[in-house]
């Protein structure tokens, strides 16, 4: 028999708030109880994104904060209590929780809310992994405050023709050249010494039988493993949990079929910067998006499709992608995934073009998803409008935030961004006589709860807010490192930022903070 509310509330007051997750998740009746009483604050939990976290190429000078200007609330965005002195990539974003890899290799997750954190230890059974890896990093404060990351196993990779170790044969030896002198201007009779030897055959099964058996073997190699389904089933997860401090096995059983073969997969390059086999920075990200969302992740995986990983029943799905199957066919319009307010987006940007996809998931368990198109748009006339001289002088919402630069004057000449109007406010300037709009556009995430995509142009080095309902393009600010700098500002991988002011991760001094105070 359940308890009176008022009954259960009071008890619940009683409990520690970084036990207060782990209570919704009893049943619903207590996570009404919960939610209904405000035990645990809303403003400690994930809301308005504050901003993104951006890797930018090399030459770029690496990670930056970009976002609003103005006071952070203390939030640490420059990662100066960070357990490592450099950060040089962004691995994953989580409800407010960070996953980074250090300049030494190592890697640790963050809150730059409570500035609390915790180092990686190296996954037993994998190779060294970093940004381009499948590693995915889950924290969901509504349900547990410990966090747990995700090791994807990686596609087989396609065996490679074995290098030769034997010399190249000879050719037959012409006895007649011992008798004949002058070689060059009759040719000698030919005289061979074994017939059986140089007798030559002209059928069409010669090649294959004189392949070597190693050639051989890695013909059969390839087909075999070509031949296997992929993902298997069941599909083996390498995850870490705070909770246990050790990474484990965890196994996912695929319902449905499979998305192809493992030589299906091949023809998809790693991402969309590998092209031809060679990594090029300024082609795109170098991993592939997720999306967590209802104890679920998303993961866009090579191949061209999404594997949907139920956390709560262990089992997983394959769903197709929307518009472009591989990266392949179209690297420069690679689909991204993020979520917003009706939850799993899939966005493809072609040059200055867009489409957004939603995926509607019925509630049955069995049912298969389905992409919707939610928007497209051809968002060159708007960028023509923006694309003008007088752009210097626009009013400035958003700064990219270098942890080399003097906070305050990077904060000069900005305004608060106000995604809740949706009026006109002297964004829009008018075109440039002769100006042209080309280039290419970059992805930067979404407004979690609204649907705000964010845009950076690489010829412009800018950055725009555009509203889905009403098609406003509206102008944020700079998203250029180092502002005379010739090329592009090339961003490869965004992660927009909702603090987080409650986990269990630990303080510089090893110790979990105590979030009695947080309680109502």
């Amino acid at each position: 028999m359940d308890l009176p509310e008022e009954m259960l509330a009071d008890i619940l007051r009683r409990v520690p708030a970084r036990h207060l997750a782990a209570c919704r998740r009893v049943c619903g009746y207590w996570r009404a109880t919960i939610d209904a009483g405000r035990l645990v604050l809303p403003h400690l939990l994930p809301g308005a994104p504050s901003g993104a976290f951006v890797n930018m190429p090399e030459a770029s000078r690496g990670t930056y904060f970009f976002a609003r200007g103005g006071p952070t609330g203390g939030v640490d965005t420059r990662l100066a209590d960070a357990p490592t002195r450099w950060c040089t990539a962004f691995l994953d974003h989580c409800n407010g929780v960070l996953m980074c890899e250090a300049s030494e290799g190592t890697r640790f997750v963050y809150n730059p809310a409570t500035r609390r954190s915790a180092v990686l230890p190296p996954a037993p059974r994998a190779e060294p992994w970093g940004v381009a890896s499948a590693a995915y990093l889950v924290f969901d404060p509504f349900v547990s405050l410990h966090h747990e990351v995700l090791l994807l196993p990686e596609l087989p990779g396609e065996p490679q023709p074995p290098e030769p170790t034997d010399p190249p044969p000879l050719p037959p030896f012409n006895v007649a050249r011992l008798f004949f002198a002058d070689a060059e201007s009759s040719p000698p009779p030919q005289i061979v010494t074994d017939e059986e030897d140089w007798l030559s055959s002209d059928s069409e099964d010669e090649p294959r039988k004189l392949a070597r058996p190693r050639q051989r073997e890695h013909i059969e190699a390839k087909d075999t493993l070509g031949l296997m389904e992929w993902p298997p089933s069941p599909y083996v997860v390498q995850v870490f949990s705070s909770e246990t401090g050790r990474w484990d096995d965890r196994a996912f059983f695929r319902e449905g079929a499979a998305a192809g073969t493992v030589a299906d997969m091949w023809s998809d390059p790693l991402s969309s910067s590998y092209v031809m086999g060679f990594y090029l920075p300024d082609c795109g990200p170098r991993r592939r998006d997720a999306v967590y969302w209802r104890q679920s992740l998303y993961v866009h995986c090579r191949g061209g499709f999404i594997i949907r990983l139920s956390l709560l029943t262990g089992k997983y799905v394959v769903i197709k992608t929307p518009g472009v199957t591989k990266v392949a066919e179209r690297p420069w319009a690679m689909p991204r995934l993020s979520k917003s307010r009706k939850g799993v987006y899939c966005t493809i940007i072609d040059m200055l073009k867009l489409q957004v996809w939603v995926l509607t998931e019925e509630e049955s368990p069995t049912a298969t998803p389905v992409w919707e198109m939610a928007h497209q748009a051809d968002l060159e006339p708007s960028i023509r409008q923006l694309m003008c001289k007088s752009l210097q002088n626009t009013e400035k919402s958003w700064i990219l935030d270098d942890p080399r630069r003097s906070k305050s004057s990077a904060e000069q000449r900005c305004r608060e961004w106000d995604s809740d109007n949706d009026d006109d406010d002297g964004a829009y300037v008018e075109e440039e006589e002769g100006g042209g709009a080309f280039g290419w556009l970059d992805f930067l995430g979404y407004h979690p709860h609204k649907e705000i995509v964010l845009l950076g142009h690489q010829y412009k080095r800018c950055a725009y807010a555009y509203y889905l309902s009403t098609s406003k393009l509206e102008y944020l600010g700079d998203l250029c490192p180092v502002p005379d700098d010739y090329f592009p500002a090339c961003v490869q991988e965004s992660y927009v930022y909702t603090p987080c002011r409650i986990d269990l991760l630990s303080d510089e001094n090893g110790v979990s903070v105590d979030l009695s105070k947080w309680v109502s």
